[in-house]
Formats: C-alpha cells, sequence, structure tokens
C-alpha cells in the first residue's frame, strides 16, 4: 500500500481537549489521609480527544481540517496555538465565550497513574452560520463523539461513503449518518445489547447493527486481541494484535480511527486499512501517555 497521504484531506468533528499530565516520584504517604505525597518531576501537556486523532493524521502526513470547539481561555488558545504550528486547519473551530476548554489532568507517581483531573463542562452544541464546510472537498470524514457536546445532537446528517464513526455511549443517533463505525467491545455491547463473550458474539452483534443502520463496516476494537471486521454480505476479518511490552492504550483508539480512516480513503480496502490500523496502535500503546505514531513507525510493523 502506498504510505504517502499528504493527498488525502480529511474534516475531523469532534471534541478537542487538553490532556495534561505531572509525572512525579513519591516516597512516602500524606498524613492527611491514605495517598501517596508526590514530588512533580515533569510537566507537560498534549492536545487530546479529538484533538489527538487530529495530531495522528497530521503525524502520518495527512491535509487536516478540524470543525468543533474550544473555550476561550489560556487552554483553548493553547490547543489552538499547537494546530496552527502544526499547520492543522483551524478556521471552523469555534471559540467560545465562558465555557472552559476541556482539560484532562493526569497525576503519575513512580510510572504508575494515581490520579485524573477533569475540568470540563457539557454544551449543546451546533454549528454557527459563519461554520459551514463543504463536507464534499474531503477525502473522508471523521466523527470523533467524546461525550462533551459537539455530537449531542444529530446536526450533522450527510450519509456518503466517506463517513467513520468512533463512537462514545449514547450516540447511536450518528450511526445512521456513518459508514464505519470502530467501538470497542463495551460499546458494541451497549448499542447491540449483545452479550460479548465470543468473537462469534461479535460477529453477530455487528451483523446486527450492520443491518440496523445500513452499514459497510463495523471494525471492533478488541484491546490485546487485536480487531475484528464485520462488512455486509458475510465479510468477515479477524486481525492480530502486534505483541507489546508495559502497554498505555491511553489515546490508542485515536491513532485507530486516524489510521483506518486515511488508509481506507487512500486504497477503499477495509482488510488493509485495518491492518494499517492495527500497527499504528501497537506503536502507541508502546509509548507513555497520549501519543502519536509516524509513518515511519508504522510501516515497521505494518510490512513485516
Amino acid at each position: 500500500m502506498n504510505l504517502d497521504f499528504s493527498d488525502i484531506k480529511v474534516l475531523l468533528i469532534g471534541d478537542f481537549m487538553i490532556d495534561y499530565y505531572i509525572i512525579g516520584t513519591s516516597n512516602r504517604m500524606s498524613p492527611e489521609a491514605p495517598v501517596p505525597v508526590v514530588t512533580p518531576e515533569k510537566e507537560y501537556f498534549v492536545p487530546g480527544g479529538a484533538g489527538n486523532v487530529a495530531m495522528n493524521l497530521c503525524a502520518m502526513g495527512a491535509n487536516v481540517s478540524c470543525l468543533g470547539f474550544v473555550g476561550n481561555d489560556s487552554w483553548g488558545k493553547k490547543l489552538l496555538s499547537i494546530f496552527k504550528n502544526k499547520n492543522i486547519d483551524i478556521q471552523n473551530i469555534d471559540v467560545i465565550n465562558n465555557h472552559p476548554t476541556t482539560l484532562k489532568q493526569r497525576i503519575y507517581s513512580d510510572n504508575e497513574q494515581i490520579a485524573r483531573l477533569d475540568t470540563e463542562k457539557h454544551k449543546d452544541w451546533i454549528p454557527t452560520a459563519e461554520i459551514q464546510p463543504i463536507y464534499d472537498s474531503y477525502d473522508i470524514i471523521i466523527l470523533s463523539d467524546y461525550n462533551k457536546g459537539v455530537h449531542h445532537r444529530p446536526w450533522f446528517q450527510s450519509k456518503k461513503s466517506n463517513i467513520i464513526l468512533d463512537p462514545k455511549y449514547g450516540s447511536e443517533h450518528l450511526w445512521m449518518n456513518t459508514n464505519i463505525v470502530t467501538p470497542n467491545l463495551n460499546e458494541l455491547k451497549t448499542v447491540s445489547k449483545v452479550a460479548i463473550d465470543s468473537d462469534q458474539s461479535i460477529i453477530n452483534a455487528c451483523n446486527q447493527l450492520i443491518q440496523q443502520y445500513n452499514l459497510n463496516y463495523i471494525v471492533a476494537k478488541k484491546g490485546s486481541q487485536g480487531i475484528t471486521v464485520v462488512g455486509k454480505d458475510n465479510f468477515v476479518k479477524h486481525i492480530k494484535a502486534h505483541p507489546v511490552q508495559n502497554s498505555d492504550v491511553t489515546g490508542a483508539g485515536d491513532t485507530v480511527i486516524a489510521a483506518l480512516s486515511i488508509a481506507y480513503a487512500k486504497n477503499q480496502d477495509i482488510e488493509l486499512s485495518a491492518k494499517f490500523a492495527n500497527a499504528a496502535a501497537a506503536i502507541v500503546v508502546g509509548k507513555a501517555g497520549t501519543a502519536t505514531a509516524t509513518i515511519e513507525e508504522i510501516e515497521q510493523l505494518f510490512t513485516k
């Protein structure tokens, strides 16, 4: 497969946020509560949620345009600055006054996450009249749902052959406007109401939803067990995960949908695209925290 994605134009519609990391050590417990006293040694922040999808798309060489919102605060400005420096199109990101940019702060002590602090406020959002991209001008449209408000109501009505959804709970209204959906097993179980305890049960659940929502494919993410792809006309492919030591699954789903989307836009081969996404996921789960995978890194696994 040609891994040059510089000609692929992606519209990413989703919930953009910041992931903030405090990395430290601890050698004693607090006298005030049964918690460790952490001494910070390093702090950094990166785009999270749909922002991580954008950064992965950028790292893989695609052209990315974003649609969504951030708060008119310091974190929103930092997020937009990062995107701008990466040549990610931000003209369709709505900057909202008196609304916080979603912030996830993770505290690590001795390489283990011990706490997470979330700053967020749900917003029932729809694009303003000034934010109306021409959907037909993109090779692929990604819907990245994190239940923060961008996809709360069904304002996005386009049903074309190039729409792919990474769902969260309660986003069933998005399935009907989508061609490919990438649920994890818990999300698949919740939407289908099918008990997931085997590959056959995964196939049964996917077939039910494909018929219900008129989907082309469901790409079921099974974590350390890999990926199962189910499509119309009894199409089924099981793809084994690459072994990874000391895995960190933070943001792995963002990498999967980024890689799957641009590969499918390039070649329209769902099995090949899922294998590419599977290799990309192995790269990022081998890194600490929210991370991206480059084409060079993916190629080493994908071509084995």
